[in-house]
């Protein structure tokens, strides 16, 4: 939903974030949509939703 601005708003960080999560539960749609989503990001944003995925990934 953060990668399309639907219901809520444009978020590439937020969307990496949750297809990181996804992906790690090994759904494919999740890791294709992460790379298409990695192409228009920086590095320090792509960092950043890296980071926000470990936290959350600790915290649950």
């Amino acid at each position: 939903m953060y990668s399309i601005d639907r219901e809520v708003p444009l978020d590439f960080v937020l969307a990496h974030k949750w297809l990181s999560l996804a992906a790690l539960q090994g759904k494919r749609e999740a890791q294709a949509r992460r790379r298409e989503l990695a192409a228009a990001m920086s590095e320090g944003q792509i960092a950043e939703a890296q980071r926000l995925a470990r936290e959350w990934k600790l915290r649950h």
